[in-house]
């Protein structure tokens, strides 16, 4: 590296200043590689391209989630650094320093994505060569933070048509919290992630938008024939076909599609036993007791023994 004393540089909208005793500042707009590389060979400073090893690591990743924990390992590893990275979906300013990095996501073709933030000691090799690195961490991440985005989205429109649906059969606030109560139960129980539970619980029964109000005030006063009640299971198949249309997980429709199975085949699509998803029997466990008030006596031989001797505990109430 070139010995100089304090150095300003402006590059294509981007400054670095850069002082004699190793602390550095870079901000304005995010450089290109190019950018990065020209400034490097002007002024002969050492690009660490061993930053570009992250690409192998990131390539394996599934979620956003993962991109945290791969960076931080991998300049662990690799640098012997303590790094925390976090995200932010709120936009900013490239602004570096030696012990903090605030850099944009800019994608081409999604434009701002929002900002990652490293926090940690850098040398100014580390932070060109991250630069350089820069475009591909965010063509591989871009895909990641707009499904991110979408999934939130959606949750977040679940939510206002789980609460309207729930307004039309009548269930109270004490009812919906049994249902996730007892759900939640059930997702310990058999291993299940609870936040997909919780999810399942409120998308599986979107079919209830196809049944007439006056279904559901007989099926809750338990006051039904026969033929009501085949037309309240209605709601499987209505729900199926609207959830099929969208990008939704397949525990999602699966608990849409057999919450209504019986572990004695006796449902309405005939699955018995290991057949039936854990995520259906956990919600449709939850909806027999609370909607349908099924107790003790009417569970048994319907669903495993454990979950009723779970939820029970003893008394006929849960």
């Amino acid at each position: 590296m070139r010995n100089f004393d304090d150095l300003t540089v402006e590059l294509n909208n981007t400054k670095y200043i850069l002082r004699k005793n190793g602390t550095f500042e870079i901000f304005g707009s995010l450089p290109t590689q190019d950018d990065v590389y020209e400034l490097a060979m002007n002024y002969g400073l050492p690009i660490n391209e061993r930053l570009f090893d992250m690409t192998y690591e990131l390539l394996k990743i599934e979620n956003l989630g993962d991109v945290k924990e791969i960076v931080e390992n991998f300049f662990k590893a690799k640098l012997g650094k303590d790094v925390i990275v976090t995200y932010s979906e709120n936009p900013s300013q490239l602004t570096i320093q030696n012990d903090l990095l605030v850099m944009p996501i800019l994608s081409k073709n999604s434009g701002n994505l929002g900002t990652i933030i490293l926090q940690g000691k850098f040398t100014l090799d580390e932070v060109l060569g991250l630069l350089a690195f820069y475009d591909s961490l965010v063509s591989i991440i871009e895909g990641m933070i707009i499904n991110y985005r979408l999934e939130q989205l959606l949750k977040s429109a679940l939510d206002t048509l789980f609460v309207a649906l729930n307004k039309r059969v009548r269930l109270s606030e004490k009812d919906l919290a049994k249902m996730e109560n007892i759900a939640l139960k059930i997702a310990k129980l058999e291993g299940l992630s609870q936040d997909e539970v919780r999810l399942a619980l409120k998308i599986a029964n979107v079919g209830f938008v196809g049944l007439k109000d006056e279904l559901f005030e007989k099926i809750l006063s338990g006051n039904f024939t026969e033929q009501e009640y085949v037309e309240y299971l209605k709601h499987v198949d209505l729900g199926y076909e609207i959830l099929r249309e969208m990008d939704v997980p397949m525990f999602v429709l699966e608990a849409c599609l057999y919450h209504h199975e019986y572990i004695d085949g006796t449902g309405i699509k005939g699955l018995r036993g290991e057949e039936i998803p854990k995520f259906a029997l956990a919600v449709g466990f939850a909806e027999h007791i609370v909607i349908l008030k099924w107790g003790r006596s009417k569970l048994q031989g319907k669903y495993p023994e454990n979950y009723i001797a779970l939820i029970f505990s003893g008394s006929d109430a849960p």
